[in-house]
């Protein structure tokens, strides 16, 4: 279902909505009539169904409750990991301006050009869950320019420890991003969701209510709920995939103020 991630927000919302509707009012077409008419309506109280369905949904509304929180909690990791790249980025840059002039151009190109190819290069495809080799290529090839210099003081040897130290808290905040590209809620934790709200829908067939119209209002109203919230979590699940995503903002803003000509 990854594709959904590819449509805009409001047609993913969308989807999801219709298809909790439309398998709820589904499901009390099928029932209704077996539910409310024949003895099996003398079987059921009102209060008794009541008291189960408050618990279901209690239980089911606090599963989907923690669900958000994680994933908007991943979310705004994700956001302040991206932030993190982008300033070390910007300390590195800034550290070669001890240089000597021509090691100092040739280290903030190779820079400069590596966080121009995130924002123009990787970002668009990390929005569809993949991770473009060419940035491994392009740190690579700085992480050589670094190695090569020897520095001549001891002033320019601390320079040199500070820039390797900056860029090695660059690569592991690059790891940790093309971590959390492929990273999502596991398969058996949406399994739960999505038969906790059949279950739910389910339960809530089990009233006697005689006008079909106004019990198939109350349903497709429950139901749009489920799927708003199922639609939040399936949003945030992937906080570098989709239209509701890290932006590259951070790297953006370094490259304009930070390395501008």
């Amino acid at each position: 279902m990854l594709w959904l991630y590819d449509l805009p927000t409001w047609l993913f919302a969308l989807i999801t909505i219709v298809f909790f509707v439309v398998l709820g009012l589904g499901g009390l077409l099928l029932t209704h009539r077996r539910i409310n008419e024949g003895t099996f309506a003398t079987l059921i109280d009102n209060g008794t169904v009541g008291w189960f369905f408050s618990g279901v949904t209690v239980l089911y509304g606090l599963l989907l409750g923690l669900l958000t929180v994680a994933t908007w909690s991943n979310f705004t990791q994700a956001t302040g990991l991206a932030s993190r790249e982008a300033a070390t980025i910007a300390v590195l840059y800034r550290n070669f301006d001890g240089y000597p002039p021509e090691q100092r151009v040739r280290l903030q190109r190779r820079l400069r050009t590596y966080t121009e190819f995130i924002v123009r290069e990787s970002w668009p495809l990390q929005r569809k869950g993949l991770i473009h080799d060419g940035e491994s290529d392009r740190l690579i090839q700085l992480q050589t320019e670094i190695q090569a210099i020897e520095p001549a003081t001891e002033g320019k040897k601390i320079l040199q420890a500070e820039s390797i130290r900056a860029f090695t808290a660059l690569v592991e905040l690059r790891r940790l991003r093309m971590e959390s590209i492929t990273g999502s809620v596991p398969g058996v934790i949406w399994y739960v969701v999505l038969l906790g709200a059949v279950l739910t829908l389910i339960f809530s067939y089990f009233f006697l209510v005689k006008d079909i119209w106004f019990h198939a209002l109350l349903i497709a109203m429950l139901a749009t709920v489920i799927g708003l919230l199922i639609f939040l979590i399936a949003a945030l699940d992937h906080p570098y995939r989709g239209a509701v995503s890290v932006e590259s903002t951070a790297y953006q803003l370094v490259l304009d103020k930070v390395m501008k000509p």
